[in-house]
């Protein structure tokens, strides 16, 4: 049986062109940034798998890892020390400000939430933690291959909430679904709300039909209805070395 990298690459993505032009210093418009497919991790913490899995297969270059939990400190400081993303050194920065990612503003919700959920939304973020935002580029070590991953990738580190920056990024600000997501539920994550089955993240691509064609769940969350797995063999990430199984998007199901 096939593993899920192998499936992944049956779908291969070319370079984007801003990233294959890519000179460290140049400025990026976050524009730029979505014009290709996206790899999107809500509640990411340290974990590197998504990007791993699917710059292994060659089938995604630009990521969004989102978590409102983490200093930008930290998460430099674990990032280098638990090699997240191994074989690669980083060439360029780019800093974004609210503006830059959503220039139209912040869209009301156009979905329902309980009261607990919007209290609960509200005191969630860290205290005391400044927000950042802003992409790394990596580019592959010379000592690499192309069978090691792509010449290069892009990373967005975002400081917010994974399900709202879902809706005001994927469904309304740039009307695009990410490609692939990770789908994972943190249990003592800190996390608010969850990811899987019957949750808020899941109501919310409901409302607004904007669902992942391809999802890594994990085999401790529920996956959201209308999803199929797909055979292959699971990869591992994450700090309980949990697995993640490929699905895709049964959109016969769905209508």
């Amino acid at each position: 049986m096939e593993n899920v990298i192998s499936i992944l690459a049956h779908s291969p993505e070319e370079m984007p062109q801003w990233l294959k032009d890519y000179k460290p210093g140049d400025k990026v418009s976050f524009r730029d940034f979505m014009s290709s497919r996206i790899g999107y991790y809500p509640g990411s913490g340290y974990d590197g798998c998504l990007v791993k899995t699917c710059n292994k297969a060659h089938c995604v270059h630009s990521f969004i890892q989102v978590d409102y939990g983490i200093p930008e400190r930290e998460l430099k400081f674990e990032a280098e020390e638990f090699n997240a993303f191994n074989g690669y050194h980083v060439i360029g920065r780019v800093d974004w400000k609210e503006q830059d990612i959503a220039p139209l503003g912040q869209y009301a919700p156009n979905f329902s939430m309980s009261e607990s959920e919007m209290e609960s939304a509200m005191s969630s973020v860290r205290k005391g933690v400044d927000p950042y935002c802003f992409m790394e580029i990596y580019e592959r070590n010379d000592s690499k291959g192309e069978d090691w991953g792509a010449e290069r990738f892009a990373v967005t580190f975002l400081f917010a909430d994974g399900i709202a920056t879902y809706y005001q990024l994927f469904c309304r600000e740039y009307s695009k679904a990410p490609w692939i997501l990770l789908l994972q539920d943190h249990g003592f994550g800190g996390n608010y709300a969850g990811f899987g089955r019957g949750s808020l993240m899941e109501r919310v691509m409901e409302a607004n039909d904007c669902w992942p064609e391809n999802v890594l769940c994990a085999d401790n969350t529920d996956i959201w209805h209308h999803y199929e797995i797909v055979e292959a063999d699971p990869v591992i990430g994450g700090m309980h070395r949990n697995k993640r199984y490929l699905y895709k998007r049964d959109v016969s199901r769905s209508i």
